[in-house]
């Protein structure tokens, strides 16, 4: 058995020889892909979902006064709100400076951005902002479609550098999209014009990268999308316009990349797409359109929302998102009579970490099938397929989108890695079960002091954050080397790893839309 077990190191060895050692100093290494793995035995990957909570923590009608219209240039006499709370795709972000939970959201339709505050996550409030005074209104009046809000991550303080990226209404001459920034997240000064796009445009920043994305709608009535990246946010350099021919890495629009494509389908749609960075990559949610039922014709015969469904997706080099099949958040469905029947989107920012779960805040629509105004321009927007939005929450084990799961004994075998860190992290559940690891050397075999033998193990216990413990003491005395890591794990779910500078088992790593646990964007 034990030359069996030489023979096998060694032709792993043999296998990775040549390949450039991945670098893991920033962040929690999830198992989303294969990407890190040399080999495994004995385990799968296992997607999981995060689990819906069944009712919505912002309600319709929640925060702005009471209005006579929807906010909609078009509104007609006598109509009445359509009775919308939603975050298409607006912001929720934890400010540290503030110790609350911002929430930017959308007070019924094509108009009212509004904004909210909460210690918890769950109980908001509706502050009087003073600029329209008895609301909780960021401008006077304003016709949008859709919008977002970021801080600038790059800003020495990026919770007084806000930004936000409004989409109009209509695709025409003069409709560009409006860039605005703000100290406060509250009173904006505008930056000026980008650029035309379609409605549910959106943006956000790609820290590994160091550039801004703008996720701009393409096509009709197939929806498809095209994407603009710039070094700033705002000014010269960031301004885009149709074309066809190839640009350069950051000037005009690109044709659609190859995941784009795919995605796209007869049956399915992609509605918007956002991303925001989690860890070591960059996570995405494609909002996706099913067209049974159909498109905005069906749904308004019947006063109810569009099916789509929020599908995770995730990059290594933020420019390729390779589409997950499956609905990780799924609607509810016509006749549900739930919040959220259909219209699902995700809400700017993506998730927060809350109390090591990951909180994904998302739009519902559940429609009113009674609101059937007929002969009366434009009709979806006085119709009840976009009435009664709220907003809710879905929550998942931090880095729970995919764990490696043993049933018995499993092995897995990581690629040639190096870090600067000194004390090796983990994320599992072993609580019938356990998990340990070895450091493998350039020759193939365990380095003395940090083999399986001198490693103890993780056993019986359910953990986002445990160190592995090796008798060689720290890892710091193999900074800088190349060198594979074996974990050996016995009936339990492997959900990521990290080497940490400190015992404290700070990730390095970016954390999404934050949480209370954090001073800023990364896990420092």
């Amino acid at each position: 058995m034990k030359n069996i077990r030489i023979s096998l190191a060694l032709a792993a060895a043999a296998l990775g020889a040549g390949a450039a050692p991945i670098d893991i100093r920033v962040g929690r290494q999830l198992f989303v892909d294969d990407y890190l793995v040399e080999s495994s035995n004995g385990l799968v990957r296992h997607w999981n979902r995060p689990v819906k909570q069944d009712d919505p923590v912002v309600w319709p009608g929640n925060g702005a006064a009471p209005r006579v219209t929807d906010g909609s240039s078009r509104a007609q006499e006598g109509d009445k709100a359509v009775n919308l709370t939603a975050a298409t795709d607006g912001g929720l972000w934890w400010d540290p400076t503030r110790r609350k939970f911002r929430l930017w959201y959308q007070a019924d339709w094509l108009g009212d951005i509004c904004y909210a505050e909460s210690a918890d996550g769950v109980k908001w409030e509706y502050p009087d902002l003073g600029i329209v005074p008895g609301t909780n209104r960021l401008f006077e009046h304003d016709t949008l479609d859709s919008w977002n809000v970021t801080p600038d991550y790059a800003a020495p303080n990026p919770y007084a550098a806000w930004k936000l990226h409004i989409s109009e209404p209509h695709v025409s001459p003069g409709s560009d999209d409006r860039l605005w920034t703000s100290k406060d997240g509250v009173h904006f000064t505008a930056l000026g014009r980008a650029g035309i796009s379609g409605d549910r445009s959106t943006s956000y920043y790609d820290p590994f990268r160091g550039v801004w994305v703008f996720s701009l709608r393409d096509g009709w009535p197939m929806r498809a999308r095209r994407y603009f990246a710039s070094r700033t946010f705002g000014g010269k350099d960031c301004r885009w316009s149709w074309c066809d021919k190839e640009p350069d890495e950051f000037h005009g629009l690109p044709r659609a990349e190859r995941w784009l494509v795919v995605t796209n389908g007869v049956r399915r749609q992609l509605y918007s797409f956002n991303a925001v960075a989690y860890e070591s990559l960059m996570l995405g949610v494609m909002e996706i359109l099913y067209n049974t039922p159909g498109d905005n014709g069906d749904c308004e015969k019947v006063g109810l929302p569009k099916q789509t469904a929020l599908h995770f997706t995730f990059s290594r080099d933020g420019k390729t998102f390779e589409p997950r099949t499956d609905a990780d958040i799924a609607p509810c469905g016509w006749g549900s009579g739930k919040w959220d029947t259909g219209y699902l989107s995700c809400v700017g920012g993506i998730c927060v970490i809350k109390d090591e779960r990951l909180w994904f805040y998302y739009t519902g629509l559940r429609g009113d099938g009674e609101r059937l105004k007929k002969n009366k321009y434009p009709a979806w927007s006085r119709n009840g397929m976009y009435s009664n939005g709220s907003i809710g929450v879905a929550t998942l084990r931090r880095d729970g989108f995919a764990g490696m799961v043993a049933d018995g004994k499993g092995e897995l075998l990581t690629k040639t890695l190096t870090f600067d860190g000194g004390h090796l992290f983990v994320n599992a559940e072993c609580r019938f079960g356990s998990l340990a690891a070895e450091v493998i050397g350039e020759d193939g075999q365990p380095v003395k002091g940090f083999t399986r033998a001198d490693c103890t193990a993780f056993a019986r216990a359910d953990s986002t954050k445990t160190e592995l413990i090796f008798a060689g003491g720290s890892l710091s005395q193999l900074v800088g080397k190349p060198v594979r890591l074996r974990f050996f794990l016995h009936c339990g779910t492997f959900y990521s790893f990290w080497v940490s500078p400190s015992p404290r088992g700070e990730s390095r790593g970016y954390v999404a839309a934050g949480g209370p646990a954090y001073l800023g964007l990364r896990d420092l």
